[in-house]
């Protein structure tokens, strides 16, 4: 028998610590309210779209369209680090070996089959678990993480109080398939390192719930998928579309799945919270109330279980709006909620990245006018996008960073940060720029992190500048109105301003503030002067 060299020795050697390492460890796990990467040790942030595969055809959506390798390399250019993979339960239990090819015939989706033979046509002969598969490995082949979540049963659009999905033992919920289409998945997917998380199911909801049931069998669906596959995140939603976890305020979850729990929950400008759910409430009531009620209902309602000694993730996987831009009340409620998803650095998942479904209410290649790329596939459905979602795609918190705390200064409205020019005048630019702020608290200086100059204001109407004046009242800044989102000083005559961005550049300038009382009939749109110090040790 020869003997081995001795660089053959070394590789093998350090084949063999690879293998030891990543056999046994878990590629994500939990520390407080981060998930974290346990290769590094370090904050693992995910940014993802949802991509749709639970409806009729059963498998994700969009490779009539385009190539897979090409679906998924838009996913990276815009920076999705995550795809939160949707499935019915009955594509495990009842349809493992359906064919593609059969499904979409009992469909009468000619176009769709003739769009995947085109762009993907080894889909049509496979089953929709092997299509499932590919999709998961091109994720991976492209440094994608996964999100298992099943959404529903029944194959089908989801969600409506009576659509026979919504709560255990509702028609199409037997908890027992449940429990066995979860292992079936978790099995599938032990040996895959793409996929790092996997949830319980999608928007529980309908006249069903019910505390008892969701304690019993959130345990034991949690428990299955950990026991078949360990290395997951098991992920746990709400009563009420993923809206509320209360409850667990008086009566906490207890089932040991080490460090791999974590929960999730769901918003959008219609289904809302408490007095919210009011129809057209983002145009009705003044946006600084609402945007106030709103944040703090999620806080009181999910947001809790990110704080205490207790402390678990917050994943936000499903929030979305209008691309199109046609919707005032999602264009409000977004910026809203980007206000609170920065502040706290959360974790999320934009409904959806998918443009288009195959078949949706029997209608065949339905427009999703909230997906980010349009309905060719191929660009952007709202050329800001990347603007507004740089700052919430960034990891502005790493919890082993020994570096202090300072503020990024968020606009958003546009998503863009406050830069300072070549003139020392404020502007709206790429929230890479290093320019930082550190602020005292109410009625402060705002000073330019590493330099005694400060934000000064110039008089209603001109440009905000950095100065040395920071003994002055226009260098002193507090946050007004319920939304705390308006940086308000005064002039030398005492009047009180606000930072507004200038309606005709990228400037920054003062003017009177807009609605920062609390009045009723201030019905005016105010974020034109939202401005939010957002901390960061990054």
């Amino acid at each position: 028998m020869a003997t081995p060299s001795s660089p053959l020795i070394i590789l093998l050697l350090l084949v063999s610590i690879f293998a030891s390492h990543y056999s046994d460890a878990y590629p994500l796990s939990t520390h407080k309210k981060w998930i974290i990467d346990d290769a590094t040790g370090q904050r693992a942030k995910l940014a993802c779209g949802n991509w749709a595969g639970h409806l009729k055809p059963m498998i994700p959506e969009g490779l009539d369209r385009r190539p897979l390798k090409e679906i998924v390399g838009e996913l990276v250019e815009l920076k999705f680090n995550c795809v939160r993979l949707t499935y019915a339960i009955y594509m495990w239990t009842r349809y493992g070996n359906g064919n593609v090819n059969a499904t979409f015939a009992s469909l009468d989706a000619p176009k769709v089959v003739e769009g995947i033979a085109k762009h993907n046509p080894s889909v049509l002969a496979k089953t929709h678990i092997q299509v499932f598969e590919d999709v998961v490995h091109e994720l991976g082949a492209q440094n994608v993480k996964v999100l298992l979540d099943n959404h529903v049963s029944e194959p089908k659009w989801c969600c409506n109080d009576d659509d026979e999905n919504g709560f255990f033992h509702d028609r199409h919920f037997d908890p027992k398939e449940w429990v066995h289409g979860l292992t079936l998945a978790a099995k599938h997917s032990s040996g895959n390192h793409a996929v790092v998380a996997m949830s319980l199911r999608n928007e529980l909801h309908g006249p069903r719930q019910n505390l008892r049931d969701w304690y019993m069998y959130m345990s034991e669906g949690a428990l299955a998928i950990h026991k078949e596959n360990p290395n997951v995140l098991v992920v746990i939603s709400g009563l009420n579309y993923d809206t509320e976890f209360q409850f667990l305020k008086s009566k906490s979850l207890t089932i040991d799945l080490g460090k791999k729990m974590v929960y999730e929950t769901h918003l959008y400008s219609w289904s809302g919270i408490g007095t919210l759910k009011l129809k057209g409430i983002w145009t009705k009531q003044p946006l600084n109330r609402i945007c106030a009620n709103n944040i703090r209902g999620i806080d009181q309602r999910a947001g809790f279980l990110t704080t205490g000694e207790n402390a678990r993730p917050l994943i936000f996987t499903e929030f979305g709006f209008n691309e199109e831009g046609t919707s005032v009340e999602d264009n409000r409620f977004l910026t809203c909620l980007q206000t609170y998803l920065v502040g706290r650095d959360m974790d999320w998942g934009l409904w959806a990245f998918h443009s288009s479904y195959y078949v949706k209410h029997d209608q065949v290649q339905v427009d999703e006018t909230f997906g980010v790329i349009d309905e060719t596939w191929h660009h952007l459905r709202d050329p800001n996008f990347t603007a507004k979602f740089q700052l919430l795609q960034r990891k502005n918190h790493e919890p082993t960073s020994k570096a202090p705390l300072v503020n990024i200064l968020y606009y958003p409205l546009s998503g863009q940060c406050v830069q300072v020019n070549d003139k020392n005048e404020l502007e709206l630019g790429s929230c890479e720029n290093k320019n930082r702020w550190v602020h005292g608290g109410k009625g402060t200086q705002i000073l330019l992190d590493g330099t005694k100059k400060c934000l000064t204001a110039a008089g209603e109407g001109h440009p905000v500048v950095v100065s040395d004046d920071c003994h002055s009242k226009n260098s002193s800044w507090k946050s007004e109105s319920l939304s705390k989102l308006h940086l308000a000083t005064v002039d030398q005559h005492g009047k009180q301003l606000c930072l507004e961005k200038d309606s005709n550049s990228s400037s920054i300038v003062t003017s009177k503030c807009i609605c920062i009382n609390d009045d009723s009939l201030c019905l005016d749109d105010p974020r034109s002067q939202w401005f939010q110090p957002v901390p960061t040790n990054v």
